[in-house]
């Protein structure tokens, strides 16, 4: 395909996209400051999108349709024929060849086995630990994490409740969320995939949310944040599920937990 034409169908792409994300805000009556609010991004990124002078990040996509609880596929319902119709194939995958590094790899496979069973004997040894502090699977929903932070905070997971709710000595009930920056350095805190009036309650009833913040494995920092703190986003929740039922897990913008406590850093 000439550089031209691939340009041409990029920018067609790009304001057929930005077309879309325009009516979705408008259709849920929302500002591009909302909109920026709810992805972590800036106005002017959210401008540039709509404008479509920018191209989102898949993980930018994937938010999007989060917020206007959408599938993702839905945002590239493309009406230009043209645009579909030259779209690249993808290019074909060969199939492995049987080579001479085929003993090699054996080789290396068994040595990588053996690595792994000596892995799992320390992480038999962290279950263990786990169980006492309510966390069923290390391996499971962050469960690792989960425990390091009831650890460093002195809590426990609570026990017969849903999510990774946590308990204090005396019996104060918290809000616990992990989030890797790694991955989406501003996505937001997720919160519930079907957020209710009775969810909703529970988590302005609790003490406190803390929030740990991991980039990849390593623990940076935690923060603690009053439910009174986030009441900002409860109220405009609480108008949507009224209107609309409940909602598909809405985010908490880092915004709003960088104005907690920060009572661990890494």
């Amino acid at each position: 395909m000439p550089t031209e034409h691939r340009e041409e169908r990029n920018r067609q792409a790009r304001q057929e996209l930005g077309n879309r994300l325009r009516k979705l805000r408008n259709q849920f009556g929302w500002t591009q400051e909302q909109v920026a609010e709810l992805l972590g991004k800036t106005v002017e990124h959210v401008s540039f999108l709509e404008r479509g002078e920018r191209s989102p990040s898949f993980e930018l996509l994937l938010d999007i349709a989060e917020i206007f609880e959408i599938s993702p596929d839905s945002l590239f319902r493309i009406d230009n024929r043209e645009i579909v119709d030259n779209l690249p194939l993808p290019p074909s995958i060969p199939l492995p060849a049987t080579t001479s590094q085929t003993v090699s790899a054996d080789l290396a496979r068994n040595s990588d086995l053996a690595r792994l069973d000596s892995a799992f004997a320390g992480l038999r040894e962290m279950q263990k630990l786990a169980d006492a502090y309510g966390v069923n699977d290390v391996l499971q929903d962050n469960g690792g994490k989960v425990l390091q932070v009831l650890i460093l905070l002195g809590l426990r997971i609570s026990p017969g409740r849903e999510g990774n709710d946590a308990v204090d000595a005396e019996g104060n009930e918290y809000e616990l969320k992990t989030i890797n920056r790694s991955l989406r350095k501003n996505a937001g805190v997720t919160t519930h995939h079907h957020l209710n009036k009775g969810i909703l309650d529970k988590y302005r009833a609790v003490k406190a949310w803390y929030v740990a913040i991991y980039e990849g494995i390593e623990l940076k920092e935690i923060y603690k944040v009053y439910p009174a703190q986030l009441e900002e986003l409860f109220v405009l929740w609480e108008v949507k599920i009224q209107t609309r039922g409940p909602l598909n897990n809405p985010k908490i913008p880092m915004r709003y937990i960088r104005q907690g406590e920060l009572v661990f850093t890494g």
